[in-house]
Formats: structure tokens, sequence, C-alpha cells
């Protein structure tokens, strides 16, 4: 078992690498790439590092989270990270979701998808093995009580408005942040750009990313963890009151009126703090409703793929 853990670690060291490596020729080969806040994330993964080279568990988990432009985010974004990063291993890179229907149709891409720590999702539309309860995210809260680093795109799609307007973000995030035992750290992110790259409404070559197209990469600030305390803390009360540890155990923790509310607020600031970046880079407020999910109920909104009532290119990922 410790050989088949070594050769597990090699081959997924080996391909984060090489996939970074070709993130980063793209974006600073065949891209205007512009980042912003590197250095004080890197510092942060920095501490990280250390404390897994000493020995010692990480103290906590990082959660990351940003706006979703294409089906490229993942993996380019990271290629604005150092390929020193890049090579150190499994244990300091991301874990990330990529839904069944596109990433784990055949063989070989399972495992590329599974060697670059991406987890298995359901789409509830598309597989009734799908939604908030699903097996992956009942399992990532603990990966973060690990130490390990989760990214996640809360709108759930590819979303490509062109005031880089978002989407109402979805509750997953919200069990990444209340259900941890301990409160993970949480930095915001935002993109531009990648909407260029790979638009959705792209002619032939379809499967080929545009060159030349400015892409900027914004790292907020760990945001403060009195953010997110008191909706902790209510979270934490409820699961004492129920007697019960894990989501799963109870009714009332997955579908109360308390336990919806709490989820319903923690994603409310999740997006504000993701929506902060979008404000420094100077783009007009968003519309009414840009936020809410009622929003995307109405007629010419409700589509899961193509161009919807506003103008708006979306996708399912």
């Amino acid at each position: 078992m410790p050989q088949a853990g070594m050769l597990y670690t090699a081959l997924s060291t080996s391909t984060i690498w090489t996939v970074g490596l070709l993130s980063k020729l793209f974006l600073y080969g065949a891209a205007r790439t512009t980042v912003t806040g590197l250095p004080a994330f890197l510092s942060l993964l920095e501490s990280r590092r250390r404390s897994l080279a000493a020995g010692e568990p990480i103290p906590r988990g990082l959660l990351t989270a940003s706006n979703h432009k294409s089906v490229f985010d993942d993996p380019l974004i990271w290629g604005t990270l150092p390929l020193s990063h890049l090579l150190l291993g499994p244990a300091n890179h991301r874990h990330a979701l990529g839904s069944a229907d596109i990433c784990f149709t055949t063989l070989p891409t399972s495992v590329l998808f599974r060697l670059g720590q991406v987890h298995q999702t359901y789409r509830l539309h598309k597989s009734p093995l799908g939604g908030l309860f699903q097996p992956t995210l009942n399992a990532l809260p603990q990966l973060l009580d690990g130490g390990a680093w989760v990214h996640i795109f809360p709108e759930g799609r590819v979303h490509q408005h062109e005031a880089q307007q978002m989407r109402y973000f979805k509750w997953g995030v919200a069990r990444l942040l209340l259900e941890p035992r301990v409160q993970p750290t949480f930095v915001p992110m935002f993109v531009t750009g990648l909407e260029r790259v790979m638009a959705e409404d792209r002619g032939f070559p379809r499967f080929l990313p545009r060159v030349g197209k400015r892409i900027r990469v914004v790292y907020g600030a760990a945001v403060d963890d009195g953010r997110f305390a008191d909706l902790r803390g209510e979270w934490r009360a409820l699961c004492e009151r129920e007697g019960a540890a894990r989501i799963e155990d109870s009714e009332v923790l997955r579908t109360g009126r308390e336990a919806v509310a709490l989820r319903i607020e923690a994603t409310r600031r999740v997006r504000e703090e993701v929506l902060k970046l979008r404000r420094s880079l100077g783009y007009p407020d968003e519309e009414p409703g840009a936020g809410d999910p009622d929003t995307y109920r109405l007629p010419g909104m409700d589509a899961k793929e193509g161009r919807l009532a506003d103008g708006t290119l979306v996708k399912d990922t």
C-alpha cells in the first residue's frame, strides 16, 4: 500500500505540473495576462507548505471561490502559480469539482481528472445522484478539516456576461464554510477574459482556445474569520440541538428552515466577497436581481445552456 501511495503521488504531481506548465505557457505566451494579489496568496500557500514539510498537520483548510467564465478556467487560472509550487505534490494543490457527464465519461479522462485532484460530481437535472447532499459534497467538509485546499465555482456553470455580472451562487459553498469543525481560511477570486478565450458562441475550430486575449486573475485577501463566525456558531448550536455531528444523520440539518436560512446567508456573504473584487476592477453595479435565483426562473432565463434573455451565454461544466 505505501508503494501505491507513492505511485499515486508521483503520477499526480506529474499531472499537476504538466497541466500547470501548459497553462502557464498559454497565459504568458498566447495571451496577455495580468495577476493581482498573488504575493499574499503565495505567502498563505507557503505557510501551509512549511507545515507539511515539517511533518505538522495543516491547522485549517483553505477554501477559494471565484466566478466561472469558461470551460478552461480550471486549470488555466492555476498557471498563475510559480512552477516551483506546482512541483510540491498533491497535498499542496487545490481539490476541484468536475461534472461526471463531462470530466468522467471515459477511462482516460477519468484517470486524468482524478490525478489532477478533480472530484466527480453530478448535476441533479442530469442524474438522480446529484444535488446538495451527494457524496462528494458530503466528503468535502472532512477534506477541509484535514487541511486540504478546495476550490469551487459557486455559480455552478459557465456564465459569460459582457459586463462581468455573475449568476446567483449555489449553496454547496455554504456547506464548505459551515460544516468543517475548524473554520477554513476563505480567499475570494475573480477572473475576466477567459470568456473571450473560450466564448460559448465560438465557431470552428470550437475545441481550440483563442489566443491574444486579455486575461485578468484577481486573488483577494483572506477574509476575516468574523465574517462567518456568527453563522458557524448558529450552525454548531443547531447540530448540538439535533445531536448530530454530520448532515447525513439529520433531516433537520439537511432541509430544516433554520439550516436553509443559514446556507442562504452564508452563500450571500461569499458572493458579496467575490463581488467586492469585481467592484475593485471598476465594473458598474450589477443589475437588480443578478444574484437572486428567482431571476433565472423568468421566461428566457431558465436555459441550462445557451443564450439567456439578457444576452448572457451559459453552459454546464
